[in-house]
């Protein structure tokens, strides 16, 4: 029986064996060439400078940088609300759908599924046409209600970035959802049963029965989130380009307009590599995080 197991999974290893290798080439290479890049001067401003190593020094200068610093802190604002916010309507709606008892459960499922096969730079688009000042849907109904709002938050820097956090809490809410959806369905009824028994009301069962139970999957849906979240670009650059000002300037815009403005790839290299660093670090200090916490339990 032992060599039977052995044998089939040593043939498992061996049939995922290409997959791991293309993968690994497709992910590794690249993060070699770019950390490899940032330890050398290559602009395209300046000629034969592909090969001039420098370095730490465009760490040194990135670390000093306020513009950097900017669209870093730009960047976590953005993340920390959306997330935050995604996971609250997320729940709320996943519990609306969970005990959704009447007919059209599936299909009003399916409706709220929708923004989220959207793809982002279609959703950038969409809203500025939506929030376009002129012939706007916004504007539209500012006027029908009467409403003494600003027909341009993306002229203004705060209202800007809130405008940009709210397209992604429309986009990505369903993400949330479903993934709470599915831990609501797989949670056993057995705790719930012997809640009611003893007269748990609904707010008892759901922070000390729900809650624990579809933690697991919150916390990894937060992770999966967060990150995508620190890697937003479509939207913040069609619906701002990073305005105004850099108050809407995420860490991929300013990585973007070093690389394809300023034409200095080894400075948006750096950047790349720093923020790499910063989300495995999050990503491993976050799962500890859990797994210490599911320890204690």
């Amino acid at each position: 029986m032992s060599l039977k197991v052995g044998y089939s999974q040593r043939t498992a290893f061996f049939f995922h064996l290409p997959a791991i290798i293309i993968l690994s080439l497709i992910t590794m290479v690249p993060l070699a060439y770019n950390i490899r890049m940032s330890f050398f001067n290559f602009s395209l401003s300046i000629p034969g400078s592909r090969n001039i190593f420098v370095g730490w020094q465009n760490y040194k200068e990135i670390i000093t940088d306020r513009e950097y610093w900017n669209a870093m802190w730009v960047t976590v604002r953005f993340v920390l609300a959306s997330t935050l916010m995604q996971l609250s309507f997320g729940i709320i709606i996943a519990l609306f759908l969970h005990y959704f008892t009447g007919k059209g459960g599936k299909v009003l499922t399916s409706i709220v599924m929708i923004p989220m096969m959207v793809a982002p730079l279609v959703v950038g688009l969409m809203y500025s046409f939506i929030l376009n000042p002129q012939f706007g849907l916004y504007s539209y109904l500012l006027d029908i209600f009467k409403l003494n709002l600003s027909k341009t938050p993306l002229s203004y820097g705060g209202s800007a970035l809130f405008t940009l956090i709210m397209t992604d809490v429309w986009e990505w809410t369903p993400f949330m959802a479903l993934m709470t959806l599915a831990a609501l369905k797989a949670a056993p009824m057995e705790p719930y049963e012997a809640a009611i028994i003893d007269g748990a009301n609904r707010f008892q069962i759901f922070f000390s029965i729900t809650l624990p139970l579809i933690r697991p999957v919150v916390i990894i849906s937060i992770i999966l989130r967060a990150i995508e979240a620190f890697k937003v670009f479509d939207k913040p650059y069609i619906l701002t380009g990073g305005g105004p000002g850099n108050s809407t300037e995420v860490i991929d815009i300013f990585t973007y307009r070093e690389a394809f403005v300023n034409y200095n790839f080894s400075y948006a290299a750096t950047s790349c590599v720093l923020l790499f660093i910063l989300l495995l670090s999050a990503g491993i200090l976050y799962w500890r995080f859990f797994i210490r916490m599911k320890e204690n339990e």
